[in-house]
């Protein structure tokens, strides 16, 4: 047992010491706690009783702290700064979610529907932080993350969303210049100008995957020029600078406008794709259960599996 639960076995007695030295005055303690004036006299004789010292000197018109009791009371009022700013801290906590995605998520499933997801959980307020590469969560606040790969991160629990489906794509200038489409076979990529991200720190599938999911070798040249956003890749695209690998559920509806047109085939990576990561002490937040159970009325439906 603790020393303090020893020596003051009822601790609403310190919350009774803290009120009078702050107040200076017993009868304006009573007010502010609900209780009578003799309680708040009784509650400080037995508290000096059990700490074996006086707390306050009593004089005919006022009471003032002993050198004891001033150092009590300062320790109580600083733990009780403390405890109330950690109280606070926990409830502001309860009342906002940070999601942290990659731009392509967060362009292509959150931010167009943000509002929709602040309704579903307010009153908690909802925030959106964009991340790129994976060492910046480092330094990120952050409480649920949709990321992309396959890791996962100690003490936190997964939910797979959507596993990697990858296709090339191009603009429809470019296809019909190299005689490409939809039925494309894959060798017929190998001479085609492809374009490249840059995957340090993003776990995605490269040209290179592409083409050994096909059951073809593919060395990216060395002097290769990278470009360092997915979306950037994806206006190169567009623009009919190069063929680009695409995801399919990240590249909203720039097939359906016309803007893009797939090149070949699909390459399936089931086991990579894109996650929602959140601490095991959210587990049971109501907060990321909510989340969850959106994204999964969200997402097409067999697209959506559970891991732990």
């Amino acid at each position: 047992m603790r020393l303090l639960l020893e020596r003051v076995p009822q601790l609403q007695r310190l919350a009774v010491l803290e009120a009078v030295g702050r107040l200076g005055s017993f009868t304006s303690a009573a007010a502010e706690l609900g209780i009578s004036q003799p309680a708040v006299s009784k509650h400080i004789s037995t508290l000096e009783t059990q700490l074996g010292f006086p707390l306050f000197e009593r004089r005919a018109n006022r009471i003032d702290l002993t050198a004891e009791g001033t150092a009590l009371h300062q320790a109580i009022t600083a733990g009780f700064d403390d405890l109330e700013a950690a109280l606070t801290g926990l409830q502001k906590a309860t009342e906002r979610l940070v999601i942290a995605a990659q731009p392509s998520a967060a362009q292509t499933w959150l931010a167009p529907r943000i509002d929709e997801i602040r309704s579903m959980l307010a009153p908690c307020e909802v925030s959106l932080v964009i991340f790129d590469r994976e060492d910046e969560l480092l330094h990120l606040d952050y409480d649920v993350v949709i990321r992309s790969g396959n890791r996962e991160a100690t003490g936190h629990r997964t939910q797979h969303l959507i596993p990697e489906v990858v296709v090339p794509v191009a603009a429809p200038e470019l296809a019909a210049r190299l005689g490409l489409g939809a039925d494309s076979p894959p060798e017929s990529l190998l001479d085609a100008p492809l374009l490249h991200v840059d995957r340090v720190g993003r776990p995605w599938m490269s040209w290179s995957g592409w083409f050994a999911g096909n059951g073809l070798l593919y060395e990216e040249p060395p002097d290769r020029l990278l470009f360092d956003t997915y979306a950037t890749l994806m206006q190169q695209a567009i623009s009919g600078n190069g063929v680009i690998l695409s995801w399919r559920y990240l590249r909203a509806d720039l097939v359906e406008r016309g803007l893009l047109v797939e090149v070949g085939p699909e390459v399936h990576n089931p086991s990579g794709g894109h996650f929602l990561s959140w601490p095991n002490a959210l587990h049971r937040d109501h907060r990321v259960r909510n989340l969850r159970d959106w994204l999964k009325a969200t997402l097409p439906a067999d697209m959506f599996t559970a891991h732990g």
